[in-house]
């Protein structure tokens, strides 16, 4: 699109992309969104607008009295502008009014003096008469925290004491943070964020303070929003801290604590900041109405992640940033998941696709917490929190820094210096050391002391299979070669391993019970598993088990097995799969040994292929498991291996 469409006008254009043809009348949205009829015919009008370069590819059609609706012209070409535009939308929430009154409340309190009201209307993209039943909204939320909104001639301001403001915006912010992607998956939150926890805990080791997890936190949190507020020169007055006391021992950490902050953020900060901040480390339960994360909330984390240390080789409890991210997504999420009002991921079947593994770890998150708040998780939102448990399994990776590497090259040191940082760059989190050596250090050479061995050239170390050979500057496929290696697969026969010819089937079924039933009960007796039919549907429950692309992948609740296997079954003609009317016809049952990564890294190498069409094609074709090997094998080792 040439000019950015607001969020509405990109959920209503994808709605009209939903039900190509259909007429959607201007009542529809405007009940939807809450907002008066004029409203919405502004946003159609502006879609067609900006759309109206696209002419050859789709129109934009208004007809009185049935509406508008989308017309497609090249259907190829409009599947791809759509896809694009559904990874770029931030459409996923599904409470509009809601949003509307968090851009409107951060707005205001952005303001140094009274703004007009038409001003605020054209900020959230909305006539007065929604503004006017927005303002109404607005107000009962910042009755909860003592602020009050006024309005004269025209004009309106928040008025209320900073610190209740902060309060209201560490509350309100926190809670929508998760429903905007930006913010998701944003670097800029997590760096402030980061950076305040490692100053926090420096000055309290340092002043050895005892001070609980979920007050640490909170802390955090409450120091994120009083930076943005005195960035913006919104201070604390001496009117904002109640009572008095000995605090030299927290004056002392709040004040180095802010001068970090001064000098990383080039900002002011007075007394009076400082003294909050002590009066709060000091006697946190008397500020217990600044707390955004609760004990109740921070020890079912904590216990959650324990839990899923049990059943994954992936220890997360260390990690404070995942811990927070978690417990301000889950406050609002617990919410609307008991008011059933979960938000819509347009990502859910990329993300499912691109992080298995951290999407698995999600689904049993999503389930202990449906347990444990009564509430029921969809899996659009469990794909948010896979986002988090994957960004965490990047930075700290279980195998960080413990692969020893060789590589046996007759280059000169000055050759191999750039191949030698590449590598480092690239696989850091990985490689503990880095050794190069002649092919005449080969007989001298400790085996044991290395875990990897590669070769720039052909040698015995290449003949024998000791080594694989890298080119001097690796491309895209070498990456992927060096990466298979240092996630433990030597070869194709290494993945290939993990799928049972026993559970390789070609079926003509057409309902999705009698296909589960075909590969739980073959897996079930050749594993000597009592419960997996059970587990299997629990898993289920939390969402379905299509991938997308006509593929589904069953997989236990918790991880039941000793071993880890992968069965398939190959239908001759796609069968319906879930409620959403989804077709299948290839369907994979994937079951882990605990704290095993190997079928999640083999699914990671696999899963490319399977949503390459002329390989899944070629799937689709064989008759026996050897044509299934086959096919397999050659294109790993084509495309990876």
């Amino acid at each position: 699109m040439k000019r950015m469409l607001t969020k509405r006008q990109s959920s209503i254009f994808l709605e009209l992309c939903e039900k190509v043809g259909e007429y959607y009348k201007a009542n529809y949205f405007s009940d939807k969104f809450n907002i008066s009829l004029r409203t919405i015919q502004n946003d159609i009008k502006a879609i067609k607008e900006d759309t109206a370069s696209l002419s050859d590819i789709f129109i934009i059609d208004s007809k009185v009295p049935f509406g508008t609706r989308i017309k497609i012209l090249d259907r190829e070409r409009f599947t791809h502008y759509l896809n694009d535009l559904k990874l770029q939308s931030d459409e996923y929430n599904i409470n509009y009014r809601d949003d509307r009154i968090y851009k409107l409340l951060n707005f205001l309190l952005s303001q140094r003096k009274s703004i007009s009201l038409t001003k605020c209307a054209d900020y959230i993209y909305v006539s007065k008469s929604t503004l006017t039943s927005d303002l109404k909204e607005l107000e009962k939320t910042l009755s909860k925290f003592s602020l009050r909104l006024i309005q004269t001639k025209g004009y309106i301001w928040i008025d209320g004491l900073e610190r209740d403001k902060r309060i209201c915006l560490m509350d309100v912010s926190y809670a929508y943070h998760p429903m905007i992607p930006s913010k998701l998956i944003s670097d800029t939150e997590a760096v402030h964020v980061e950076f305040i926890r490692k100053t926090l805990m420096k000055e309290l080791l340092e002043k050895q303070y005892p001070i609980s997890d979920v007050e640490f936190q909170n802390i955090i949190i409450w120091l994120n929003i009083s930076i943005r507020r005195i960035t913006n020169f919104f201070y604390l007055n001496d009117e904002d801290i109640d009572g008095e006391g000995n605090y030299d021992t927290e004056i002392k950490i709040a004040g180095n604590i802010f001068e970090r902050i001064e000098t990383k953020y080039l900002i002011r900060v007075p007394q009076t900041e400082i003294n909050f901040l002590a009066m709060y480390i000091n006697n946190h339960s008397n500020f217990s109405n600044t707390d955004y994360i609760s004990e109740d909330l921070n020890t079912f984390i904590l216990h959650a992640l324990q839990k899923i240390h049990e059943s994954y080789p992936t220890d997360f409890t260390h990690d404070v940033n995942l811990r927070i991210s978690l417990a301000l997504h889950c406050v609002p999420l617990i919410s609307r998941a008991r008011n059933n009002v979960q938000i819509k991921n347009e990502m859910l079947d990329y993300i499912k696709q691109s992080f298995p593994y951290a999407f698995d770890i999600a689904t049993y998150f999503s389930y202990l917490l449906s347990e444990r708040y009564t509430c029921k998780i969809k899996e659009s939102e469990t794909a948010f929190l896979a986002i988090y448990f994957n960004k965490s399994i990047n930075e700290y990776s279980v195998l960080k820094g413990n692969k020893r590497v060789c590589i046996i090259t007759n280059l000169k040191r000055s050759e191999y210096f750039l191949l030698e940082q590449f590598l480092y760059d690239k696989f850091q989190k990985y490689i503990v050391s880095i050794t190069f050596v002649s092919s005449n250090e080969l007989d001298d050479l400790d085996l044991d002391a290395y875990d990897l061995f590669f070769s720039t050239e052909d040698n015995r170390a290449t003949e024998s299979g000791l080594a694989t050979k890298i080119a001097f500057f690796p491309d895209s496929n070498e990456l992927e070669k060096i990466k298979v290696r240092i996630e433990g697969f030597k070869n194709v026969e290494d993945i290939m391993k993990l799928f049972d010819p026993k559970l390789f089937f070609v079926k003509d079924f057409t309902e999705k019970e009698e296909i589960q039933k075909c590969l739980v009960d073959a897996a079930s007796v050749l594993y000597q598993l009592d419960n997996l039919a059970e587990e299997i549907e629990l898993r289920e429950e939390f969402g379905s088990t299509y991938f997308g692309n006509g593929i589904a992948i069953l997989h236990p609740m918790h991880l039941l097995t000793d071993d880890s296997f992968i069965g398939e079954i190959i239908l001759k003609k796609p069968a319906v799969w879930d409620t959403e009317g989804n077709h299948v016809n290839l369907i994979f049952l994937v079951c882990i040994q605990k704290n095993n990564l190997e079928a999640f890294r083999a699914w990671d190498y696999l899963s490319p292929l399977l949503f390459n069409n002329e390989f899944k094609q070629e799937i689709l074709s064989v008759e026996d498991y050897g044509d299934f090997k086959r096919i397999c094998e050659e294109n790993l080792k084509s495309h990876i291996l």
